[in-house]
């Protein structure tokens, strides 16, 4: 039995309480058709080198949990939305899938985060890519050759320290502008939009003004919301998410370690140039990210995250508690910009056409980036009808002569997750 770690309680019991997909599907599009015999071959080498996520989650009256499951994980041909912990998946908390020339890596949310996502994506896209094209060079992917070591399967979030409920810091932080309550969008299913962007013009453009491709977007996203409710009584807020490793000093977990810069787009902001806007948006990125203040952050974070856990001493009562914590955190912010980085493994670079992250709805407006084979691949996820605020979004990439591509729009994929 493994129990939930304090970095993932939050994800895993939060997301039962809120009843939401906690699933990620990472969606790869290749030079040629997938061959399904090479790749099945790569899964069984990939769970093999990561056999610390053959799991199946369970619960108890008091907890969720994790038991060992030797059972192989599966292979679907379809890009149809799949359950996971299941026995569709042989219930294992990730899958793959694969169409024509997609490869799709379905993982649970509550397990790991983007960055130890891509990590397993890697290591698949590796061994798939070592019999399909001859690939032999795995710098920086986990492979069979390297041992598995502890640090890979510990959550840094453990090791931190318990604060004394009383010095916890309880920062008054004022509700943001939301785009159903505040901005009349009418609730539906989640959808996603992907939008493909030449890299070179994006950083041409992004570069001239100072910017990231995360600050970018997250600015041009509140140039968008502004323009649409300037008669608002809250602000624009977003959340930014970074990867919290580093800080913690811990490269190598799987499991949830990110933390959040927090962009408000005030009349201060607004009044300036848009190059010094950007400037400002890199600025604040810099000193929220500073690792004495993540690690801080992060050490609140898990203190609660216990607090929380011994407070609530049934399963039920546990998930109630921890969604309540999600639903409150959503309304921090207008809208949230994720962006792991750009793809690093260049020798499987050339094989990679399109790259798409669909993910769940942590807010009823995000933005997933990611960057390889010199495309940027948006996917913005929204939970509400009305598509007037991605079609603002649009208009602010040609505004700047940013040229793009939508891809498609469709529902969102990502796996089911039920509950065990």
């Amino acid at each position: 039995m493994k129990q939930i770690t304090t970095g993932d309680m939050l994800h895993a019991y939060g997301s039962f309480g809120l009843h939401m997909n906690y699933a990620v599907r990472l969606t790869v599009r290749l030079t040629d058709r997938i061959d399904g015999v090479i790749l099945a071959n790569a899964i069984r080498k990939t769970q093999k080198r990561f056999s610390f996520l053959s799991v199946r989650m369970r619960k108890d009256v008091e907890s969720l949990y994790y038991e060992e499951n030797p059972n192989p994980v599966v292979l679907l041909n379809t890009d149809a939305q799949i359950s996971l912990n299941s026995e569709q998946s042989n219930y294992h908390v990730w899958a793959v899938c694969y169409k024509d020339d997609h490869i799709h890596l379905d993982i649970y949310h509550g397990i790991s985060d983007g960055t130890g996502m891509y990590m397993v994506l890697s290591t698949l896209l590796f061994y798939y890519c070592a019999d399909r094209y001859g690939v032999s060079d795995h710098t920086g992917i986990r492979t069979l050759e390297d041992p598995v070591e502890p640090e890979e399967s510990a959550d840094p979030q453990d090791y931190l320290p318990t604060l004394d409920p009383d010095q916890m810091p309880r920062p008054r932080v004022e509700p943001a502008f939301s785009l159903i309550e505040d901005g009349g969008m009418t609730p539906s299913s989640p959808s996603v939009w992907d939008i493909e962007i030449p890299e070179e013009a994006f950083m041409r453009f992004t570069s001239a003004n100072d910017a990231s491709p995360g600050t970018m977007i997250s600015l041009l996203i509140a140039h968008t919301l502004d323009e649409m409710f300037p008669e608002r009584s809250k602000p624009i807020t977003s959340s930014y998410i970074i990867n919290g490793r580093p800080m913690l000093h811990s490269p190598k977990t799987h499991h949830n370690c990110v933390n959040t810069v927090f962009f408000n787009f005030n009349d201060r902001i607004k009044a300036m140039p848009f190059d010094r806007q950007c400037t400002v948006y890199r600025g604040i990125t810099f000193i929220q990210s500073d690792e004495q203040r993540v690690a801080g952050a992060m050490t609140v974070g898990a203190s609660r995250n216990r607090m929380v856990l011994g407070m609530a001493p049934t399963y039920e009562a546990r998930k109630y508690a921890f969604g309540q914590m999600l639903e409150g955190g959503k309304k921090l912010f207008s809208y949230m910009v994720s962006y792991v980085g750009k793809w690093r493994i260049k020798s499987l670079e050339p094989y990679i056409l399109e790259f798409w992250t669909h993910v769940p709805m942590a807010n009823n407006f995000l933005v997933e980036i990611a960057a390889v084979n010199g495309k940027i691949f948006l996917t913005i996820h929204q939970s509400f009808a009305e598509d007037v605020v991605i079609q603002g979004f649009l208009n602010q990439l040609k505004k700047h002569g940013i040229p793009f591509h939508v891809r498609r729009t469709t529902d969102n994929d990502a796996a089911v997750f039920p509950e065990p």
